[in-house]
Parts: structure tokens; sequence; C-alpha cells
């Protein structure tokens, strides 16, 4: 699912930017917990999804969970921050000997989906699964159709046809949530 250091936004950039966010940050006073947990769902809505009016709230509330402080919340952005340089190019493609799944969102607005261009590329086998409509977390927006993916990709992978009950009644379903494939590069 859209790794990081391929093709990044600059979303580091853009969080510390956001002027509720940094406010919060920079005031002296305590800041209640409710009050940051709210922007950081805010950005992480507005970043993370491709249809943020349909994520459930459950979601939100489970990766806000550990955004109770300032301190906690700057701590985060200052690893991010030191990660940067590490992500610039993060991988050993041509050490890939295994078929390998893409999936990721047309509207992933933290790791551009054009960055599987590169795994398509150097990695022989490999496969994009574009799905539309959908952001950075396909897990989370398009469950169904990411387990469908997973199940299904070890036969189209090896080409061998494995049977499953439980895959066919998730998957014959989750069908009409079309995905754009891109060819694997061989």
């Amino acid at each position: 699912m859209a790794p990081a250091g391929l093709q990044m936004s600059r979303l580091l950039f853009l969080v510390q930017r956001d002027p509720v966010l940094r406010t919060l940050l920079s005031l002296p006073a305590p800041v209640p917990s409710a009050v940051l947990r709210a922007a950081v769902a805010r950005l992480y809505l507005q970043l993370a999804f491709g249809s943020p009016r349909s994520i459930d709230r459950g979601v939100i509330s489970a990766f806000t969970s550990h955004h109770r402080d300032r301190a906690t919340v700057a701590g985060y952005l200052e690893t991010a921050r030191r990660l940067i340089g590490e992500l610039r190019d993060p991988y050993m493609l041509e050490r890939i000997e295994v078929p390998v799944l893409l999936v990721w969102g047309d509207r992933d607005r933290l790791v551009f989906h054009q960055g599987a261009e590169r795994v398509l590329q150097e990695v022989p086998g490999a496969r994009l699964e574009l799905l539309r409509g959908v952001g950075h977390c396909p897990q989370v927006e398009a469950p169904e159709r990411v387990a469908c993916l997973v199940l299904d990709f070890p036969e189209t992978a090896s080409g061998i046809r494995a049977s499953s009950a439980i895959r066919s009644a998730t998957c014959s379903a989750s069908r009409a949530t079309p995905a754009k494939r891109a060819e694997p590069h061989v």
C-alpha cells in the first residue's frame, strides 16, 4: 500500500504549515486534548482519504487517540522531519525476486501513484492496482476490494488456480468497485 519513499508529496510541509495546527502547537497555554485531536483529525481526513465524508468516525478516533497533547504531536512531526532524508531512496528494488502487488488510490495525496512506475520498471512481475476514488488508505476506504486483490494475488502471480469459498463470496460483491490495472513490466 503506497510505500513511503516513492514520489512523496510535501506532506510534512503541508502539515507544519497548517495555520490551525501551527497555532495550537505554539500557544503558551495548555490546549485541551479534544481541540488538538480535532485539528489532527481534520488534516488526516483532508490528506489521507479520497472521500473523507465516507470515513467512519471510529477510524478517525482511533488514529487521533494517540495525539492527546502538544508534546506528542510535536514529537511525531520531529520524527517525520528526521525520516525525510532516509525516505528519498530507501529501496533496493533490483534485489526483489518475487512478484509484487502495489495497491494504490488514485486520489492519494501523500504518496503519488506515479511513484509506482519505478517499481513496475525495476521489479519483474510487479503489478499495480490503482483504485478509483480512493486516497492513501485503500485498506480503510475499500477494504473488500483490497482483500480480494490480496487473496487473488498469489494465484494471478503464479498462474495456479486455487479455490476458496470465502474469497468467492467476498470478492464477487466487491468486483463492482473498479480498479485501473497497470500491466506488469517484464
